[in-house]
């Protein structure tokens, strides 16, 4: 399919209802009633397309998901920390400061976008008995599955205190609604699951998805990426020995490849072997969001709200090409990376690279080899970012890899809080002031439309009743 007809049909619309989740309006070219859409073949398929759409808003993996982690996962308080946000969001603001309020608009649109994903991957999966191959159903099950777990698992790890390898998870997470709802003046109102029991909804709806899905499947989720998105998933509870084996099986049987360069990678509106999933972007639905608070205004973006110093720039060698990958702005001078600089290309959400970094973390707190070595994982990142081999490896090393590969892509604040590390938020850099991993300020405040109308619902630490 041509990119230019990627996502045009979206019968799905995002609109508010009471509970600050959103309701699914289905509205093709002329709006007809839901219980017509949902009663055929076509409607329903329709549906499983609007989800996608609905996922490539700029509110959720259009861009902006990818931007939290990196404003949690920095402060304002120093001159050292590796980025810097200066844009006039006040909204996003609050997440660089960590001064974040329940009236954030900005975070109860992306809680109200996640939600509007799950709640068309459930109509979806109520409604499959319209669709009358057998297989085709297997498939699109699959891909809500997907859709589903990716929504949740975002959910949890912003608005829940982190999972914590080793003891049951019994800490509050976010609202499991497993079934779709359609009438939306009931009342909605429902206590959150705790943490572990949301990693089981995302665990066991991914499994599904793996076992559904094809090997290929266009630019739509396959097996590869629920597999992939396991590992990922796996990783963050410290369940290294799956996160090991899933990234294992991408590497070795999903036929992706790492791009021919770093710069590869990146900014592209077709689909390239690096790209395990990504989000879809077209000039019909919408921009990179990404691009919109990284890039300068010639590249489609606000002159770069978030831009690079160089307490980053120095973590890499002088030989390596990610440490370059970088431009000044003209306009302010501003130190911008070169991920973001097309304002249509698709947002990669999984790259194989992440793949075999999860591959070297986890046989290495494992001790074993399984695929490969260690060291040989994290020197294939390196090498071919001409960054050049190591002779040993320590898991020091693997995490600022990570930092180096995957920098502002989405995982900073994440792997913060997965290896239980702290942020300086001492005025020098010395240390004297640290704020823990787990602290009540890293967690986003449960939105006060959510908790004025769903009356069960606790909010977060911090954030009042």
């Amino acid at each position: 399919m041509m990119k230019a007809h990627k996502l045009i049909l979206l019968i799905i619309s995002a609109v508010f209802f009471t509970s600050c989740e959103n309701e699914l309006d289905l509205d093709p070219k002329q709006r007809e009633d839901a219980e017509v859409t949902l009663s055929t073949e076509a409607g329903v398929t329709n549906v499983l397309t609007g989800t996608y759409a609905l996922a490539a808003y700029g509110n959720a993996y259009g861009g902006r998901i990818l931007l939290y982690a990196d404003l949690l996962g920095v402060t304002g308080a120093l001159n050292t920390t590796d980025l810097r946000w200066r844009g006039t969001f006040g909204e996003l603001r609050q997440m660089y400061l960590k001064t974040m309020y329940s009236d954030n608009v900005i975070i109860e649109g992306t809680y109200s976008r996640c939600y509007a994903i799950i709640n068309a991957a459930n109509t979806v999966i109520e409604n499959i008995d319209k669709v009358k191959d057998p297989d085709r159903q297997a498939v699109m099950i699959g891909e809500a599955n997907f859709l589903r777990s990716l929504a949740y698992f975002d959910l949890v790890r912003f608005f829940a205190k982190p999972y914590i390898a080793g003891q049951t998870n019994s800490q509050l997470g976010v609202v499991i609604r497993p079934n779709a709802i359609y009438d939306f003046s009931a009342d909605l109102s429902k206590e959150r699951s705790t943490v572990e029991e949301v990693y089981k909804v995302i665990i066991d709806g991914l499994n599904l998805a793996y076992t559904n899905l094809p090997e290929e499947n266009s630019f739509y989720a396959d097996k590869y990426a629920a597999q992939a998105l396991l590992a990922r998933v796996y990783l963050q509870q410290g369940n290294y020995a799956l996160a090991r084996d899933a990234a294992d099986d991408v590497i070795e049987n999903s036929g992706h490849g790492l791009s021919a360069s770093y710069g590869a990678a990146f900014n592209h509106d077709t689909d390239q072997i690096e790209d395990v999933f990504a989000i879809q972007i077209t000039k019909q639905t919408g921009v990179n969001d990404a691009v919109t608070f990284y890039a300068s205004e010639d590249n489609g973006g606000r002159g770069g709200d978030f831009s690079i110093r160089d307490a980053y720039l120095n973590k890499f060698s002088s030989t390596d090409t990610r440490g370059t990958f970088n431009y000044e702005n003209p306009a302010n001078g501003r130190i911008l990376t070169s991920k973001f600089t097309n304002q249509f290309a698709n947002v990669g959400i999984i790259r194989l690279a992440e793949l075999y970094l999860i591959r070297a973390e986890a046989n290495f707190r494992l001790g074993t080899a399984i695929g490969d070595t260690p060291l040989n994982d994290i020197n294939t990142i390196r090498e071919r970012s001409n960054a050049g081999a190591i002779p040993a490896v320590t898991l020091d090393d693997i995490l600022l890899e990570r930092e180096l590969e995957l920098g502002m892509e989405g995982f900073l604040i994440h792997d913060i809080k997965r290896t239980q590390r702290s942020i300086d938020i001492s005025t020098d850099g010395d240390g004297s002031d640290l704020l823990p991993f787990d602290d009540d300020v890293l967690v986003f405040p449960i939105p006060l439309k959510e908790t004025d109308a769903n009356k069960k619902i606790t909010q977060n630490p911090g954030y009042g009743t």
